[in-house]
């Protein structure tokens, strides 16, 4: 009986943390395409949603998930497609895409800067006390 039981909690506590993955990947994904949302519209590319089976047709032909340079008549239009999460396009021109590519800059520099300070505390800290700090 007590082994029945014990089964019982290792499969519901392996189910929780698959399920806990599962949507922690999902959330990042997510995130991602929030941020890339973000800035694509910050830097001045406009939003077309798939609203119909022939448009959605026409962003699944197209390069995903990067910005991409594509000729439309005699200018040229930078294009960031999503068929599979937002079934939408960003278009921008090239002044939207040098300011996107200043944004993306920008947001790596953060990115460096905050793990770098991380970094530093987490050395300061291991020093600080080397009695305790690695153990906790």
């Amino acid at each position: 009986m007590q082994k029945i039981i014990n089964m019982k909690v290792i499969v519901f506590l392996l189910t929780a943390i698959l399920i806990l993955s599962i949507t922690a990947c999902a959330s990042t994904r997510d995130g991602k395409r929030v941020d890339m949302e973000k800035l694509l519209s910050a830097a001045g590319f406009k939003k077309g949603v798939a609203d119909t089976p022939d448009r959605l047709a026409a962003i699944k032909k197209l390069p995903q998930r990067q910005v991409v340079p594509h000729e439309d008549g005699d200018k040229l239009v930078y294009v960031y497609a999503d068929a599979k999460d937002c079934e939408c396009a960003y278009a921008g021109n090239e002044e939207a895409y040098q300011k996107y590519l200043k944004l993306t800059h920008a947001k790596q520099i953060a990115n460096d800067d905050r793990r770098e300070a991380v970094r530093n505390k987490q050395r300061q800290m291991d020093t600080d006390d080397a009695s305790w700090g690695r153990e906790w």
